[in-house]
């Protein structure tokens, strides 16, 4: 029965030179990546060459742009040093990232060791590892393989299957075709490469709702008979956001080395998984958090409306779920905290409802840029504070800037309770473990005390669990254990 299925199927192609040319296409597809591959792998040293790469270590200078994330609204973004150094090894599934440097109000000097059950994240700065309880090779190995060339090509290599050849284009005035490559995680990836040195020039992937990231490889040079971009170029929707300079490359090394974690670490328990379902918790009497994975709003009821405050992802699903409990009252102010492109998500969110949204003046073009109609989106401007009247409740808005993250940052307190809503200044664990404060930390616990805010909790854009001002202050008085030089 299958075979006259067969048979019937191929006779109906047959019978339309349109309906066959239409199969082909893909199958063209599929064959000309095959072809490009081949050629791109004798390029790279060769098929053994490539399957053979089962380790390897680089060492990195990064020079970082605030792209969308810096002090101001527009270029030119803030710029910060990065020391990295990351290395895998793809038959045991291990990899190390360590990460030095400053960024954002924020100094960082950790990383993590992913090796089955002994995989740790930790935090030299802090003095602490904490066991990784689900390790996962593939997304923590994932963005160091996007922006080495050679591993791209051995993903390529194991997975040419699911690869199509998607045309050809002219970059930097040579000619390229273009290859999709599928890795284990994250979006697809498009690959240039040069049709005379068959080298990766070239990879983009678009990562929604934030646009097209393209990774640029240049300045190759022979390592063990494999060639290695040394100079890295990243761009976000065309705006530099990493320029990386390669100071040691070791292929197959020893990885024994890279498994060691320094002595004298304290062993801290992890805190519990984010939830992943949208949930609403309620604070104080007709206050609030709703959200899941690392993004929040605090939503808070007036006599006759409601107010949000965060303009992270996914609010109209925190909206849905606040009418569950607050179905009569309509939401008519939204607050955003800070201009970075994470914190204006929820623009159009707030334009759908009919929303007054609450800024800043310098953030006003950013802000109206982001939504479905600028012109007519209604603002109002927190001129160092704004007060929201409603009967007996009171919500307070303090632009607490600027600070190391952001010039301005407005933050939202109401006296009556002692409740404080922050973004991106007060990381909030869930084992209630707190590392030496941040400097954005710092500026905050000044803010607070300068404008004599009685806060007895704190809760935050992205963390579903309460602080309260003790661990603030406590957060403030420990002391690094390794020093960050911060960069200009």
């Amino acid at each position: 029965m299958r075979t006259r299925i067969f048979i019937a199927i191929t006779i109906a192609l047959l019978a339309s030179g349109a309906a066959l040319a239409e199969y082909t296409i893909p199958l063209n597809a599929v064959n000309k990546a095959n072809e490009v591959i081949d050629a791109v792998l004798e390029a790279y040293g060769g098929a053994e060459k490539i399957a053979a790469l089962n380790a390897l270590a680089r060492t990195s200078t990064f020079t970082t742009f605030g792209t969308f994330q810096s002090k101001r609204p527009e270029p030119p973004w803030d710029q910060n040093l990065t020391e990295n150094q990351g290395a895998i090894n793809f038959e045991q599934e291990q990899f190390r990232g360590h990460n030095k440097g400053s960024g954002g109000g924020f100094d960082f000097d950790g990383g993590q060791l992913i090796n089955g059950e002994q995989s740790y994240a930790y935090d030299l700065r802090g003095g602490t590892q904490t066991a990784i309880a689900a390790p996962d090779f593939d997304t923590t190995s994932g963005p160091f393989i996007r922006v080495n060339a050679p591993l791209l090509v051995k993903q390529l290599q194991e997975r040419r299957q699911t690869s199509h050849w998607l045309g050809e284009a002219d970059f930097e005035g040579r000619r390229h075709d273009i290859v999709t490559l599928v890795m284990e995680t994250g979006p697809a990836l498009s690959l240039y490469f040069d049709q005379e040195t068959r080298l990766l020039s070239r990879a983009e992937r678009v990562l929604p709702p934030f646009g097209q990231i393209d990774y640029r490889f240049k300045e190759y040079q022979t390592i063990d008979g494999i060639p290695f971009a040394d100079k890295l170029e990243l761009y976000a929707n065309e705006q530099p956001n990493l320029l990386a300079d390669r100071s040691e490359t070791r292929v197959n090394p020893d990885f024994d080395a890279y498994l060691a974690l320094p002595a004298g670490l304290d062993v801290v328990e992890a805190g519990p998984t984010l939830p992943t379902d949208v949930s609403l918790e309620e604070i104080e009497e007709g206050v609030f958090l709703a959200g899941a994975n690392n993004t929040y709003v605090m939503f808070v009821e007036m006599d006759d409306h409601v107010i949000s405050v965060g303009g992270t992802a996914g609010v109209p699903e925190r909206i849905v779920k606040l009418r569950e409990v607050v179905a009569d009252k309509p939401i008519r102010y939204g607050v955003l905290t800070h201009h970075h492109n994470d914190h204006l998500v929820a623009v159009t969110a707030y334009e759908d409802e009919g929303a007054t949204i609450f800024t800043v003046k310098e953030h006003e073009a950013v802000v109206r840029s982001t939504a479905a109609d600028g012109e007519a989106l209604k603002l109002k401007f927190v001129d160092g504070k704004a007060v929201l009247n409603s009967g007996s409740r009171t919500l307070e808005l303090h632009d607490i800037g600027p600070t190391p993250h952001s010039e301005h940052l407005v933050v939202a307190y109401l006296p009556d309770a002692g409740i404080l809503f922050e973004a991106d200044h007060f990381p909030n664990p869930g084992n209630g473990v707190f590392q030496p404060a941040q400097p954005v930390t710092q500026h905050l616990a000044r803010a607070i005390a300068e404008r004599g805010l009685e806060v007895k909790t704190i809760i935050g854009a992205h963390s579903p669990w309460r602080a309260s001002m003790q661990d603030l202050l406590d957060a403030v008085a420990l002391k690094p254990k390794s020093q960050v030089t911060s960069a200009p």
